[in-house]
């Protein structure tokens, strides 16, 4: 529901609603002998008419000033960023805004918790009813998380701090009043063992040898086990618009946010436990802005595709990869989602083998090329997904699960 702000000035001058005082063309002037322009030999002169008095419908009476929420205009980005882009090593990420206003896709990157290099948290975020949720859960969803897991214990342990985490957010998020939600999916990266957890149809899927493999389950109104946990509740699914909806509303059944069907949307997360093993390449996170155009396996071929190049200068590398060990000037945590509209985005540096590289026809395993890498990847999935028509927001994450377990 829009905003109601009330706009007049200390006069209660109706006019002072469209034009501001330093703008009205017959203002009075005291230092004039006349405050009204003549138009006509007649001595006409322009007069502002009072207009008659408005009544104000009784509904609007009973709302109370203290219970609006006022828009802040000064503070309200109108534009936000059309395009997102941002990698560290090992990981990429690029964003594009759809038909809506404004972005509502965020994501976050942090990385080396507790100086631990190869131990990261990875997250996409999927707005809906605006930003507000998924700027929330960007920011605070990955502490919550680490805080629960403090004295956690074994699998069945992570798991229950994850869902911790995420309820806590929720809760968190709830408190401000907010009508908008956010769908999620998030990995942890630790030791020897990824932990992929999701609300909503943002999606996380594995190449494990060059097969896709979905490690997660859209919560959709659609599915049966959820339509029944909804009814069981009081709640009901109805066909809406083409598709099924949370009390002819929201497509998705899960989710952070959505105060208004909290009752039956919830906030509790699957979650799956997986050992690193050398057959798995590479993960894909991304919002359904992607998965609604591109399926589970055409993403891992392309992304595969524009990941993993060849090496072609003579003698023979296994893959290269774009992305350097080294690269200077990166943080180890990726901007926060307000940070990320107002700064320049890092750009991917790309360095071509020098001539005597070229020569020798040697090559490190990870050595550069002028095409391939992460964030090409993630570019090719988003660009294929537009261009096949995709109305919403598409955010594509890869993880390089090599970088961060074991080394092909």
């Amino acid at each position: 529901m829009p905003s109601i702000v009330s706009t007049m000035d200390e006069n209660n001058n109706p006019f002072q609603l469209f034009c501001p005082k330093n703008e009205i063309l017959f203002s009075t002037d005291t230092k004039k002998s006349t405050t009204e322009p003549n138009l006509s030999s007649g001595g006409i002169s322009l007069k502002r008419k009072r207009p008659p008095k408005i009544q104000i419908p009784s509904v609007l009476k009973e709302i109370q000033v203290d219970k609006v929420r006022i828009r802040d205009f000064n503070n309200d980005n109108k534009v936000q960023n059309r395009i997102v882009e941002y990698f560290e090593p090992g990981v990429g990420v690029f964003s594009i805004k759809g038909k809506k206003k404004n972005m509502e896709d965020t994501h976050m990157i942090a990385l080396g918790f507790n100086g631990n290099p190869k131990k990261g948290f990875f997250g996409v975020y999927d707005g809906h009813g605006g930003r507000k949720a998924s700027d929330f859960v960007a920011e605070n969803l990955h502490k919550n998380i680490m805080e629960m897991m403090e004295n956690s214990e074994g699998d069945s342990g992570k798991k229950e701090a994850i869902k911790a985490g995420y309820l806590k957010t929720d809760q968190e998020f709830l408190k401000q009043g907010l009508s908008s939600g956010s769908c999620c999916v998030t990995c942890l990266i630790e030791e020897k063992d990824i932990t992929v957890s999701n609300l909503g149809d943002c999606r996380a899927v594995l190449c494990r040898g060059g097969v896709a493999e979905a490690l997660t389950t859209d919560h959709t109104a659609r599915r049966e086990d959820e339509r029944n946990r909804i009814e069981s509740k009081g709640g009901y699914v109805e066909i809406h618009r083409g598709g099924w909806r949370v009390h002819g509303i929201l497509s998705v059944s899960r989710s952070i946010g959505d105060v208004h069907l909290k009752e039956w949307v919830v906030a509790e997360p699957d979650t799956k436990i997986l050992p690193l093993t050398p057959d798995m390449e590479f993960l894909v996170l991304a919002s359904d802005g992607l998965w609604e155009k591109v399926d589970n396996q055409e993403a891992i071929d392309i992304a595969k595709r524009a990941y993993f190049v060849p090496n072609k200068l003579g003698s023979r590398c296994d893959f290269v990869k774009q992305e350097e060990e080294d690269q200077p000037g990166h943080e180890n945590i990726s901007p926060l989602p307000k940070t990320r509209r107002i700064s320049v985005v890092k750009q991917q540096i790309i360095k071509t083998p020098s001539p005597k590289q070229v020569k020798n026809g040697g090559c490190k395993k990870r050595c550069t090329t002028p095409r391939g890498g992460l964030l090409s990847a993630c570019k090719e999935l988003v660009n294929l997904a537009h261009t096949r028509g995709s109305l919403d927001d598409i955010t594509v994450m890869i993880i390089d699960l090599g970088h961060f377990g074991y080394n092909r």
